[in-house]
Formats: structure tokens, C-alpha cells, sequence
């Protein structure tokens, strides 16, 4: 087996040298950087990780909670969590729940079993209680996307209300009076933010809102499109639809069109989350862009920031969101979102 001695030697510096090197450590000239990490690739090197993670007292794994990870928004915040983890020489380890919240206790011990040198989490809010004692003993914590309800636990989030405000008063602006929600799993803490924002907005501008003008339910096509259907059944003389996510919106505009409702002519359909099919939808789609990747790399640089020694307060940052544009909502735009897009910002 290759040693750091053996890569020394090849090299003709020190263990120590070889040393700062492996460990991304800015001790060492340009030269023996290079000839150490060319003497690496000669011998075929490949560090023990169990053993340097005894030596340092840490593992440079970084775990990752996701209640599912085949779902768009984990999966593209794990991508930008990954990449800025990888540029700092961290790997992430992701625990999938599959949609299930009674496995939030297990996966979080199995991180903990791991030693990890962090938790990003970004799952059902269920155990925010052994989140503290995680986060107490010494490994950092970082709750990403569902606003946490203790305040001792840092974030990274978007300003919900604000999102929904900029996309409703988008609407009112064109003259819609007759807006509904199609809104989200009722379970789901951005839900329920997203849903008193709706509430707010139809106070302030002094227009009904009932109950029935709040469909709650999955974040999915097939809601979207039975909501839509409910909706012209129930609600007849409705102008407007703003959508809880993208999934739901396309579900609705199906819908819509099923009956023979022209989009946006007849009834203007928003949505939330800008999925990349928005932009190709006939008509494009009017929707909030939620920058998820760029999450996933905030969430990395407040977990630097907690492993600081002098980082003392606790940290919650906001991302901006923004609208787009596009046909589904004003019949001034073009069909797709290759020109005519205007952006508001959503700012926290």
C-alpha cells in the first residue's frame, strides 16, 4: 500500500508537505504542490479517509436531508450544495426520506452515526426538537427552504409572502378582480405561508376571499388539473388562477383548456417555482423563479461560516425571487419565453 512517505519520497519533500497539501492547506510553493500531487498520480495514490478522519477530528462529509430526492427542488439544491461542497474539498452524504416524515429521526441519526461535519436539512419540519440537540453538540445545522419555527435554528429561505404579493398584484395590474389559488399540500409550512399571503392580498384590495377560493392539495399535475376542473364547475366567472407551483399550473391550464378556456383570454394562470418547461409551455408560463441551486450553495457557506470560530450569532438568509412574465398571463407577450420577458423582485 502507498504511503505519504513513499509519496515524499518520490516527490523530495517532507511528510509534512505531502501533508498540507492532501489537506488543502496554503503552506507550500507552487512547485512542490505540483510535484507532490504529480508524485500522487504516478503512485496511484488514494487517501484513507477513516484514517484521516480519526487524525483531524472531522470527515469533510457534509450531510444532506431531503424529504424526496427525486422531486426538482432537492435535487437541484443538492446540486449547488455539492459543487460548492466539492470546491472546498467536502463530499455530501444525502438521506432520501421518499416522502416519508416518520424517517426524519432515522436518517438524522444515521448522520450523526457518520460524523459528519454538518447537517443541511430539508425535510418535513417534524424534528426540529433533535435538530437543537444535533446542532448543541457541536455540529452545525442548516435548516434550507421550509422556515423553521424555532429561530435558534439557522436558514436559508425566500420571502414566501412577498413572492406570492408580486405575482397577485402582477394580476391585479392587468384588471383580474375574480383571482383563485390553487394552493399546495396543506402539511407544508410554505403552504401555509403562501396561503395567508393570498388571504392578505384579497384584504387588502378589499375582494372576497372564502375558503372555496383556496384549493389546497398535492403539488402535482393531477391536482392542478381536477382544481381547474372544480373550479369552472363551482366558481363560474373567475379570471384568474394562481398556482401554488409549476406542476400544479400546468395541471390547470390542461384542465382549462379541456373545456375549451382560452389561456390567457378567457382566465390568466400563474405559477411558482419557473420549472424549466414553463418557458416551452404553449402558452409560456407566468411565473415566481425560485433560485434553488443557488440555495443549496448559500446553505454551504452559512455551514463555513457556523464552523468559524468566530461565528456567534445565528444566521438567516433571505434569497431574492423574481417574476417572469410570459403569455399565460399577459396576451401582449409573445407565445414562448424566448423574448418579452419583464422581472419584478421579491425581496425579503
Amino acid at each position: 500500500m502507498v504511503t505519504i512517505k513513499d509519496i515524499a519520497r518520490r516527490a523530495g519533500v517532507s511528510t509534512a508537505t505531502v501533508s498540507y497539501v492532501l489537506n488543502r492547506k496554503n503552506r507550500v510553493s507552487t512547485e512542490c504542490d505540483r510535484r507532490v500531487r504529480q508524485a500522487i498520480q504516478d503512485l496511484n495514490y488514494t487517501p484513507n479517509g477513516t484514517a484521516r478522519k480519526l487524525k483531524r477530528g472531522r470527515s469533510s462529509v457534509i450531510g444532506f436531508v431531503a424529504d424526496n430526492i427525486s422531486n426538482r427542488f432537492p435535487a437541484c439544491l443538492v446540486h449547488g450544495l455539492a459543487t460548492a461542497a466539492a470546491a472546498e474539498g467536502y463530499t455530501v452524504l444525502i438521506t432520501d426520506l421518499h416522502d416519508e416524515a416518520a424517517g426524519e429521526l432515522r436518517a438524522l441519526d444515521l448522520l450523526v452515526h457518520e460524523q459528519v461535519e454538518g447537517i443541511i436539512y430539508c425535510g418535513f419540519g417534524t424534528v426540529e426538537e433533535r435538530l437543537l440537540q444535533i446542532q448543541s453538540s457541536g455540529t452545525p445545522v442548516v435548516v434550507v427552504d421550509k422556515p423553521p419555527l424555532n429561530r435558534g435554528l439557522p436558514s436559508v429561505l425566500i420571502d414566501n409572502a412577498g413572492s406570492v404579493q408580486v405575482a397577485l398584484e402582477h394580476l391585479f395590474a392587468l384588471g383580474h378582480r375574480g383571482i383563485r389559488f390553487i394552493s399546495g399540500d396543506p402539511n407544508n409550512r410554505n403552504t401555509t405561508l403562501r396561503n395567508e399571503a393570498f388571504r392578505a392580498f384579497s384584504q387588502r384590495h378589499r375582494l372576497p376571499c372564502p375558503e372555496s377560493h383556496i384549493l389546497t392539495g398535492a403539488y402535482s399535475l393531477q391536482h392542478g388539473y381536477a382544481a381547474a376542473l372544480r373550479l369552472l364547475d363551482e366558481q363560474p366567472g373567475f379570471t384568474a388562477v394562481f398556482c401554488g407551483d409549476d406542476m400544479i399550473a400546468f395541471g390547470a391550464i390542461a384542465g382549462l383548456k379541456s373545456r375549451g378556456c382560452r389561456i390567457p383570454e378567457d382566465i390568466a394562470v400563474a405559477g411558482f417555482s419557473n420549472d424549466p418547461l414553463a418557458g416551452a409551455m404553449d402558452p409560456g408560463l407566468t411565473t415566481i423563479h425560485y433560485p434553488m441551486v443557488e440555495m443549496g450553495q448559500r446553505a454551504f457557506e452559512v455551514f463555513r461560516a457556523l464552523r468559524s470560530a468566530g461565528k456567534r450569532s445565528v444566521p438567516h438568509e433571505w434569497l431574492k425571487t423574481r417574476l417572469i412574465v410570459r403569455r399565460s398571463t399577459d396576451p401582449k407577450c409573445p407565445p414562448f419565453a424566448e423574448s418579452g420577458l419583464t422581472i419584478s423582485d421579491a425581496r425579503a
